[in-house]
Formats: structure tokens, sequence, C-alpha cells
């Protein structure tokens, strides 16, 4: 079972006030890729992590950060894992490795995301039964081998000549209750129809890490207000 949080849950009507100003309809999801100056990305990272926290007007918030280094690079990735690993989970974020469950095991992360449904099987004989295991992908029918294979979440992205991710998402959200990320370089309003579309969490990496202001604190918070905003316009598929 994953430990992401069930969003769309049906809750009882005396807790429905409460639980829907405790929990946010959509996260950040952010992607770090350093591994050359990491003990700086490390330390920005944590500052956007807790400028997330102190903003956000919730009780609680499983944002997610993945690590996704460059897969050519031959350098030991277990030390540099662990300290964001323990970047994240300090913060009470979930830490994801992508495609590397031995990684994703040895450093204690929360999962792993999968560009594979190879990849997933084989996390799924190596990781705990709490792991969260999701699958990267640019089709409906990738989408369709997860929901077959009952995997935690996917991660969509644009890929050449793929679906568009609006209609990715919109098919996904009709489909199932399960999570799903959204992938792209997303600001404050052009996150807009993904958020309004269902999408449970939001790349957020660009526009932390390439803030006009050169801090990712404050590109966090943009993202959530964001998030926010376009929330308030939430699309409701009809069962």
């Amino acid at each position: 079972m994953s430990d992401l949080p069930d969003y769309n849950k049906t809750i009882d009507r005396n807790e429905a006030e409460e639980q829907t100003s405790s929990v946010p309809e959509c996260g950040l999801y952010i992607i770090v890729s350093e591994i050359v100056d990491h003990d700086k990305k490390n330390f920005l990272l944590g500052q956007a992590l807790h400028a997330a926290n102190r903003f956000s007007t919730y009780t609680v918030n499983r944002h997610i950060v993945e690590f996704r280094p460059d897969p050519t690079s031959s350098q030991d990735l277990t030390d540099i894992a662990k300290a964001y690993c323990e970047t994240v989970q300090r913060n009470g974020f979930i830490f994801l490795v992508f495609d590397d469950a031995q990684l994703a095991r040895d450093v204690g992360a929360d999962g792993v995301l999968c560009s594979s449904l190879k990849q997933c099987s084989d996390a799924r004989k190596l990781l705990d039964e709490n792991s969260i295991i999701g699958l990267r992908a640019s089709t409906q029918a990738a989408a369709q081998s997860a929901l077959s294979l009952d995997l935690d979440f996917v991660s969509f992205y644009s890929a050449p000549n793929g679906f568009p991710l609006t209609s990715l998402l919109n098919w996904w959200t009709t489909a199932t209750e399960a999570p799903a990320a959204i992938e792209g370089d997303f600001d404050q309003e052009s996150c807009s129809p993904f958020v309004a579309g269902g999408a449970t969490f939001i790349d957020a990496s660009h526009h932390i890490w390439t803030h006009p202001s050169g801090n990712p604190m404050q590109g966090a918070v943009n993202m959530l207000d964001a998030i926010e905003r376009h929330g308030k316009k939430q699309i409701t598929h009809p069962n």
C-alpha cells in the first residue's frame, strides 16, 4: 500500500468541513537532479520545503520530491541521495528515487518512480509493501497498464507525438481516483488547466529552481498560491 494521500476518498458529512480544510486538493512535485554542487542544492531544497510548510494553511502537506540524476553519471549517488532524503523527510514530504529501487531502499526513500513496467515489477520485488511505486507515462496505454498492475500513481509527461497532457489527465481522472502528477515547465499561470482538471501533483521544479529572484522559497510559495487559486476552478467529472 502507498503512503500517498487519498485526496478523493469519501468522508463522513460531519467531518467534511474539517478534512477539506486540512488536506490540499493538489500538491507540489519537485524534481532534483543536481549531483555536482549537491550540498548547495540540498540547502536550497530545504529552504523551499520550509517555505511550503510555513505558507500552507493545511495540517497535512504530502508534497513529493523526486531525485532524478543524470542516468549517464558514474558517480556514487548513495550519500547524495541520502542527504536529499533526510532533508525531504525531515520536512514531512515524500521522497522518491527515479528508476533505481536499490538506491531507494539503501537510502530509506519512500519509493520510486519508474520509467517502465519492468522497472515497476522489479521495484515491487525489492521494496517493502508500504513503498510507493509509480510509473512515468506519456500514453494512455502505459497509464492503463499502471492501473492494471495496481501501481500507486502515474506521472504524466509530454513526449514527441504523444497524447496531450490535458487529454491524458481528463481520461485518468474519469477512469480512476488514483493520484496523478503532471510534469512540465509550469509557472503560476500555465499550471491552471491541470490544477483545475484534477491533478494530484503539479511539477513545480522549473519555477522553484529558476525563479527570477533566485530564491526557491519564493518559487515554492508562488506555486502553492497558484494551486490554491486555480483549485477553486476544479472540474468535477460525473461518476
